[in-house]
């Protein structure tokens, strides 16, 4: 506004429609000045879209990553997966050993166990001395006393060395895939007049044992999972109802205890953490991104007032 037109304004007297109209005109340029205004670079639409661009880039690259990823480590456990059953194979090929272990092991049992014959049918096995010798050993422990395990049970070890193991306590678990009748003792050992002979899987079905105990197993059912410590006798070999053989570590327990289903586990983990956290932080950039970077501006006013 000129220096005239100011003077002019303010020599007009309050509320006349030349000072009216002036305060429209500068009402009319300030909003036409504001939205003239320069956007920063960082509220501009070029810099939403291109922000926008650079994550939709980056989660598709980092779904991409976690695709290929997931395929190595797939690839990885087959490749173990793999080896592991050929170990198996290996073990179940395994030719029997004699004696009770090797030369400087430590001599368990009394030596009861060196006569057993690996692979051998278990028809006879109630008349087996070192069978008796381990029953005998577990029907007279007291309340409160147990087998202290040597380690857990290694199904391959098991086969490929069963002398060095023979008479080793493992500490064992599977799924119960048969429960076979009790068969007789030749004499009664303490309360007991027989065992039950169990047959075990692991969840995998690759792994078996046969286990007898003394303790009646009441209550438990097929596929039903039980742990125990057990006494490794020897191996044992059978023929499967398809013709092929079948090779299994036999151990004798005085019991066997049910394993207690516990509850599912919750799914929520660092990683879900992670990712939740990661989305929600994504969809509150995209909100905030796609709504606009400031207040609309006020329309110019038009008062027009008539002279």
């Amino acid at each position: 506004m000129s220096e005239k037109a100011q003077r002019d304004e303010a020599a007009a007297p309050a509320g006349s429609p030349d000072r009216a109209a002036a305060a429209a005109f500068r009402a009319s340029l300030a909003a036409r000045e504001r939205q003239h205004k320069p956007v920063p670079f960082l509220l501009s639409p070029e810099f939403k879209r291109m922000l926008l661009f650079v994550v939709a880039v980056m989660a598709l690259g980092g779904a991409w990553l976690q695709h290929q990823w997931d395929k190595v480590k797939m690839k990885q456990e087959l490749e173990k997966d793999r080896l592991a059953w050929e170990e198996k194979q290996k073990a179940v090929q395994a030719p029997p050993q004699p004696g009770a272990g090797s030369e400087g092991a430590v001599v368990r049992w009394d030596n009861m166990l060196a006569q057993e014959v690996d692979d051998a049918s278990l028809d006879d096995v109630v008349t087996d001395r070192g069978f008796q010798a381990i029953v005998r050993h577990l029907a007279h422990q007291k309340e409160g006393e147990g087998l202290k395990p040597d380690g857990d049970f290694d199904y391959v070890e098991l086969l490929r060395n069963p002398a060095k193991h023979r008479g080793t306590v493992v500490s064992l678990s599977g799924l119960v895939n048969k429960v076979y009748s009790n068969i007789r003792l030749e004499s009664n050992q303490g309360p007991y007049d027989c065992v039950y002979r169990l047959y075990l899987v692991d969840l995998s079905g690759t792994e078996g044992a046969i286990v007898d105990v003394l303790v009646r197993p009441d209550g438990i059912e097929e596929r039903q999972g039980v742990e125990a410590e057990a006494v490794f006798i020897r191996t044992h070999k059978y023929e499967s109802k398809d013709g092929k053989p079948v090779r299994v570590p036999y151990l004798i327990a005085k019991e066997v205890r049910k394993i207690q289903r516990q509850g599912r586990g919750s799914i929520w983990s660092v990683k879900t953490t992670v990712i939740v956290i990661a989305s929600l932080s994504v969809l509150a950039l995209l909100i905030l991104l796609s709504g606009r970077s400031g207040k609309p501006g006020r329309k110019p006013e038009t008062n027009a007032t008539s002279a």
